[in-house]
């Protein structure tokens, strides 16, 4: 199928962005990649009258060290978090789940703010930023505020960011030295959405270990009872057991592709095996 009609803007300018997107917010969409809202509209699932394509504005392609955080610009391509040194050195969680993003040809379009806008339930990035308490910054002619992406998702497909407001930046924490990071996912064929993921990071410095489970809830979620089940020392058996009863509490999304509780069972057993990797050689 065929779009529906519609009229593209191609700012060169944020400014210039936020007012169209002012002018228009009940009928506009914001572009990046396009990876993932091009498909909807060539099914009429989405419908908007006007695209404000953000790929011409310099300022929110970037990749910068700001003291201890990596700032990151929405429309950085999903392709550079696996070969830019910067996201090697201080952000390995990213680099990990980004291999796991679609096929090369998606993550050379796809950009990393697409992705966190759109809110799949089962994309990467959003699990990986969950797990690394990422903040948000987001922009509108009514001025710029920061959210945490933990307090970002909010359900499938759904997120905080208002209609006239557009995602700029993200920022994690630099990963201090020794970092170890994994991400794991299932999915039917490789590139194609997963029925769960989990991403672990383990701090160099402290041991801290921090994880977010993706594709069994309607929004990435945050593994909050790993901590006491890890209180005495890495057990398996004790590990998956928590994990389980804990998405299960939630109540895990069943379709047609997985029960829900195969969804749950299954991000258990990969949590198990991320955190064996993160935490192998001390």
């Amino acid at each position: 199928m065929k779009p529906a009609p519609f009229d593209l803007h191609r700012p060169t300018g944020l400014e210039e962005a936020l007012t169209l997107l002012a002018l228009h917010a009940e009928t506009a969409k914001v572009i990046a990649g396009g990876q993932s809202l091009v498909p909807l509209m060539n099914l009429r699932m989405a419908t908007p009258a006007i695209l404000i394509d953000l790929g011409r504005i310099e300022c929110l392609r970037g990749i910068a060290l700001e003291g201890d955080r990596l700032v990151l610009g929405a429309t950085l391509r999903q392709a550079q978090l696996l070969r830019d040194p910067l996201i090697a050195a201080h952000a390995p969680l990213l680099r990990a789940a980004a291999r796991h993003i679609g096929h090369v040809q998606t993550r050379s379009r796809g950009t990393l703010g697409g992705s966190v806008a759109h809110a799949d339930p089962a994309a990467e990035l959003p699990v990986a930023l969950i797990a690394l308490d990422a903040m948000l910054t987001l922009r509108s002619g009514r001025g710029t505020r920061q959210l945490r992406a933990r307090n970002f998702f909010e359900g499938a497909l759904q997120t905080a960011l208002a209609p006239d407001e557009i995602l700029c930046s993200i920022s994690v924490a630099c990963a201090p030295a020794g970092t170890r990071a994994a991400f794991r996912e299932m999915a039917r064929r490789q590139g194609d959405f997963a029925f769960a993921a989990a991403a672990v990071q383990r701090d160099g410095r402290t041991g801290a270990v921090a994880a977010a489970i993706g594709g069994v809830l309607p929004a990435p979620h945050l593994c909050t009872g790993l901590e006491a089940a890890m209180a005495a020392g890495f057990d398996r058996p004790r590990i998956e057991a928590a994990m389980i009863a804990e998405l299960t509490a939630l109540g895990p999304m069943t379709d047609i592709y997985a029960s829900g509780a195969y969804r749950a069972r299954l991000a258990a057993i990969l949590l198990a095996e991320a955190l064996e990797e993160v935490l192998a050689h001390g």
